[in-house]
């Protein structure tokens, strides 16, 4: 055994015995050294942060994982309940009051409009009518006007259709007499409004009206030659029938 050895084992022994003594080995010199222990010192201040390492080398990228499996869908849950109905919203702007008094108006000046139009056509009608009037007359609501010419039958109720007439109807005595009045100013037969062109003896006013007021003169209709089938006023405002490719003076009525 070595001197070192055994100088360790005497004092491996003296530090048994002895309490607070440490026995420690230095590894670099292969020898032993006794330390009396104490109290253990407090902790020392922290010391200073080293300086960071050099970066290392990027390393090989790893293989590709494997894909995953999708996953299967969850089941549909169930429909929740329905909510508490919210708060009543702010009570709107007032409309526009306004609209409904205009569209009135709109419709007002429609129908004025309306009027003015029929008034004007009413002024250029009497204006057509008293243009070729020779005379006038009346009785109750109606305006009688004879002119000078001398037409045939279809001719005279053209005539007074084009002021907005027709061939004059005496219907009583006195629409009759109103008639005559113009007729004596002429001297001359004058074509009426009355015809059996349709049906012999079946006399009727143009717009197909049967007649009810007769003034026959003694002896009429007589239908001359079987061709009188329009009705005229005499000289003594009796009536005659005649042919109506005849030409006469005419009344018409307004």
């Amino acid at each position: 055994m070595s001197v070192m050895k055994v100088l360790g084992l005497i004092l491996l022994h003296v530090g048994l015995v002895t309490p607070g003594t440490q026995i420690c080995q230095n590894p670099d010199e292969n020898a032993y050294s006794i330390i009396t222990c104490g109290a253990p010192g407090k902790n020392g201040l922290p010391g200073m942060n080293g300086s960071n390492g050099a970066k290392g080398e990027i390393g090989e990228p790893g293989p590709p994982g494997l894909q995953g499996t999708a996953g299967s869908p969850g089941a549909k849950g169930e429909r929740g309940d329905n909510g508490q109905q919210g708060p009543q919203g702010p009570k709107g702007e007032r409309g526009d009051s306004m609209g409904p008094a205009i569209e009135n108006l709109k419709l007002q000046m429609t129908a004025m409009d309306s009027r003015m139009r029929d008034l004007q056509s009413n002024l250029e009608r009497q204006e057509k009518v008293f243009s070729f009037g020779k005379g006038i007359a009346r009785s109750s609501n109606k305006i009688y006007i004879m002119n000078n010419l001398e037409v045939t039958y279809d001719e005279a109720k053209a005539i007074c259709a084009s002021g907005g007439g027709q061939l004059a109807v005496p219907r009583t005595q006195e629409e009759n007499q109103a008639i005559f009045s113009l007729r004596k100013k002429v001297q001359a037969h004058s074509f009426m409004g009355i015809n059996d062109i349709e049906s012999e003896g079946d006399f009727r006013d143009l717009s197909g009206q049967v007649i009810t007021y007769f003034n026959w003169r003694a002896g009429e209709p007589n239908n001359l030659r079987n061709n009188e089938d329009c009705v005229e006023m005499w000289e003594d405002g009796g009536w005659n029938d005649e042919n109506c490719a005849n030409r006469r003076f005419f009344v018409c009525e307004f």
